[in-house]
């Protein structure tokens, strides 16, 4: 249910000046020593492979602003939102509702949050970079704001074949395993099916390069080591620019990817070659998953639809959603481990490692709720944008698109909040890795599709209502 609304512009009217977009990027690659996160170790960057760019569109109707910023970054929780959404609203002057950060979740980007197992060092060296990335996104959204011109907005679908698979298996044994490795005699079947859809949006702008905004969902979790990449989202948008040229900016939105993966659905016989390649070339495997997204999204480039646009209106929601409290089960196994005695664990190596780790949910959750934000945005009567604040396992992106009342809805992971891993009921259900890390109940999943159909269907209400401003509070 809804807890608190943190911010409502259902701002809609019958006269609307031209539709405008613009576009900025920064650099905002990190200095070398600060933890790169999304392992259970610690590694310390000491290099750059590529640089990690932020960048930013704006939009507007003539009347209300958003912004909408790709980061190439595991994820932005609570704590660097919580100072960031109002340090974007001073810079820019756009309000927390139609602010919309989505963090890729490269696994080889930098901490954006201090801990414990940290050195004061590395912690002075991240809390150092939240500073600094947040004052670069303020100006890439200054220049995105002071770049708009006159624009028209297409759309188009299309699909991403062999790239994308579930990575969460049924064992013979009946147990249900996370990266079991496709090649396991073990293995009986994969629990769900990818979506591979990509999404397109295009924004043809009068006296300015176009823009593109490019949306399709797996883990970006191609390269590992211990220097900066944007992996291969970052393929996808320099593919993108330099495939189609004269000056398209490209910016990219992961989708819902909490149980796919890509690094393991090469077609034979390339695999092996694939594979071997990657000792000497880190790269070797985001660039052949940037280029295939890439290449379905230029496939489909030149044909977008047009569609009309409108006022321009967003809705960031608190939504309390149930906590996974530890199980008695869970906590004896935590015990065992303790006492040196894993090998009485019945789980596998990537579970025990996750319910065990000294953050995990069993040894520092107490709440009964934990509050997630989640983010909606709306550009007229067709196209949407669908955020949510975690990974989203890929039948809830499909259930929010199922029900949204959009024509078109982009959906995003990881956007304005980072809770980790959402499972549909089902999956929470039948186990594994994900519901064993996942802070939230089996029916957080169900109830966060409701969260953001209800969010779409008011901004879809709200568009022709004739009221010049008008805003709205949820009740608990």
């Amino acid at each position: 249910m809804v807890f608190a609304l943190v911010a409502v512009a259902l701002v809609a009217g019958t006269a609307f000046a031209e539709f405008k977009a613009g576009f900025a990027r920064v650099d905002a690659t990190p200095p070398l020593g600060i933890p790169i996160v999304g392992y259970f170790h610690k590694r310390i960057a000491d290099g750059v492979l590529d640089p990690l760019y932020l960048d930013c569109v704006a939009v507007s109707d003539g009347t209300n602003n958003a912004l909408i910023y790709c980061v190439s970054s595991l994820g932005l929780g609570k704590a660097f939102m919580g100072k960031a959404a109002p340090a974007l609203t001073a810079a820019t002057g756009v309000p927390r509702e139609r602010i919309y950060v989505h963090a890729t979740h490269t696994h080889t980007g930098p901490a954006t949050w201090t801990r414990s197992s940290f050195t004061k060092e590395e912690n002075r060296l991240v809390a150092g970079y939240v500073d600094t990335c947040i004052a670069k996104m303020s100006e890439a959204g200054r220049l995105a704001l002071a770049d708009m011109a006159p624009a028209r907005i297409g759309v188009a679908k299309t699909v991403c074949r062999n790239v994308s698979f579930i990575r969460r298996y049924r064992m013979k044994d009946g147990s249900v395993r996370t990266n079991p490795g496709i090649t396991n005699p073990n293995v009986k079947e994969p629990l769900g099916t990818p979506d591979e859809t990509l999404q397109l949006v295009r924004f043809r702008r009068t006296g300015a390069p176009d823009i593109a905004i490019v949306n399709f969902g797996t883990h970006p979790d191609c390269i590992g080591g211990t220097k900066y990449s944007a992996d291969w989202p970052g393929v996808v948008r320099d593919t993108f620019e330099a495939a189609v040229g004269d000056g398209v900016k490209c910016l990219f939105l992961n989708a819902a990817q909490g149980d796919v993966n890509c690094s393991q659905r090469f077609p034979p016989p390339g695999r092996a070659a694939l594979n071997a390649e990657r000792k000497t070339r880190p790269k070797a495997v985001s660039l052949y998953v940037g280029r295939a997204v890439a290449g379905a999204a230029l496939s489909v480039w030149d044909v977008c639809e047009e569609i009309p646009s409108g006022p321009v209106r967003g809705i960031v929601a608190k939504h309390a959603m149930p906590a996974n409290k530890p199980t008695a089960d869970e906590i004896k196994w935590v015990e065992l481990f303790d006492a040196g005695r894993k090998n009485e664990i019945p789980l596998g190596r990537m579970e025990i490692t996750t319910l065990t780790s000294p953050s995990s949910r069993v040894r520092k959750l107490k709440a009964d709720h934990i509050q997630l934000f989640v983010s909606s945005l709306a550009i007229g009567d067709n196209l949407a944008f669908a955020g949510l604040p975690c990974e989203p396992f890929v039948d809830i992106g499909r259930a929010i698109k199922k029900r949204s009342p959009f024509r078109t809805t982009i959906i995003t992971c990881l956007t304005n909040d980072s809770v980790g891993y959402i499972a549909s009921t089902k999956a929470h259900a039948d186990g594994g890795y994900e519901g064993l890390s996942s802070w939230l109940a089996a029916p957080t999943g169900d109830l966060l599709v409701d969260a953001q159909v209800k969010q779409l269907t008011a901004l879809k209400e709200n568009s022709k209502d004739e009221t010049p401003s008008k805003s709205a509070a949820a009740k608990p």
